[in-house]
């Protein structure tokens, strides 16, 4: 799991400490009866990278199959201004038997797929297939929003973005270059240039089989997977620092904004983790709200209470208790390990520039 320039990782991404094999298992297998994490993803050493190998690859990801969106289709024609050579990644399923599902990683604004390749790896270790899309994110919605006198602001534009359709005035995203053609698309020509790899089992009818396509994201693009999950039934949602949506933050009591509710997918479906002091969450004086408390308008509050993760520190306070590798059934995950970005435990940031993460490895 790493996030390059730009990427809006959240806080929770920018330490030395996470396991994303261990993040995957808690987010994807916790809760509901599932297989504890520490089944799933044995210990095998120390989780954090020494001060020699920072800023250096210390630990193996999968290869993925790299491809431009245009060479699915001419018409999808958008490149960002920024990473404008930024590819769309796929992963086979790797090191046990595959589950016949897909994974669809969705970026952060501004974020690319390869800023997330420790995270797609460990879902690829985990029996998925895995698609890292890129699509249209150079506008935050997070920024665009709040004050806004359009009550649908954030979930019009996040419903453009999805889908093509013309409904917001703030961003302007064509069918070509939507989420759902741009998937479509690149299912499709996985599938036509590799018909053994069983690309066709996420296709029905011409469209994503979503029943068969478990979504995730970081920040922006966990409020993107939270909006497929109201409109489809997905067997999965990953939600990393996100949804940042609030279009009247610091309101007491709290103000979600109209699109946040359950719909198709339901609560016990969807998973989450965030970092305590992430600015999108902690409020004023030093953030506005939104993550909290749009995970609870979610439900997955009803869950549990949110269990505190973590390896070595250091740690900003003890306020959240020991780290707990046994999640029980919460749905709900927080660290409170110190943040690696700009301004430390006092003014932690929700866009990160740079991030290093372990990851545990795998018994053979």
């Amino acid at each position: 799991m790493i996030a390059g320039a730009g990427a809006y990782a959240g806080t929770l991404l920018a330490t030395r400490w996470w396991s994303a094999a261990a993040l995957f298992a808690a987010v994807t297998l916790a809760g509901c009866g599932g297989v504890r994490p520490q089944e799933a993803v044995p210990s095998e050493g120390s989780l954090a990278l020494s001060d020699e190998q920072e800023g250096q690859e210390a630990f193996t990801t999968l290869v993925p199959e790299t491809i431009f969106p245009d060479e699915t289709g001419a018409e999808i024609d958008w490149k960002p201004p920024v990473n404008s050579n930024a590819q769309h990644l796929v992963w086979l399923p790797a090191g046990r038997r595959e589950n016949g599902k897909l994974f669809l990683f969705i970026p952060g604004t501004g974020g690319k797929p390869a800023d997330y390749q420790y995270f797609s790896s460990e879902a690829a270790r985990a029996g998925y297939h895995v698609i890292g899309l890129m699509y249209r994110n150079e506008r935050a919605i997070e920024t665009t929003c709040p004050g806004s006198p359009d009550e649908n602001c954030s979930g019009n534009m996040r419903l453009e973005i999805l889908t093509g359709v013309d409904v917001s005035d703030n961003v302007t995203v064509n069918v070509p270059n939507s989420i759902d053609y741009r998937l479509t698309r690149l299912i499709v020509y996985l599938e036509g240039k590799h018909p053994d790899q069983g690309w066709s089992l996420f296709l029905r009818h011409g469209e994503p089989n979503w029943s068969r396509i478990a979504v995730g994201g970081a920040s922006q693009g966990a409020g993107q997977s939270a909006l497929i999950a109201q409109l489809r039934r997905v067997p999965r949602v990953v939600m990393l620092s996100g949804p940042p949506d609030s279009r009247l933050p610091n309101q007491d009591p709290p103000v979600v904004d109209s699109w946040v509710h359950i719909g198709r997918t339901p609560a016990s479906k969807h998973f989450a983790l965030y970092h305590h002091r992430d600015r999108s969450v902690v409020g004023p004086p030093t953030g506005t709200t939104g993550i909290l408390t749009n995970l609870n308008a979610l439900g997955l509050g009803r869950f549990g209470a949110p269990v505190a993760v973590g390896t070595e520190g250091p740690y900003c306070t003890d306020d959240l208790g020991s780290p707990s590798d046994s999640f029980g059934d919460t749905h709900l995950l927080v660290t409170d390990l110190f943040p690696r970005g700009d301004g430390g435990c006092e003014a932690p940031q929700h866009r990160e520039r740079r991030v290093h993460a372990a990851r545990r490895r795998r018994h053979a």
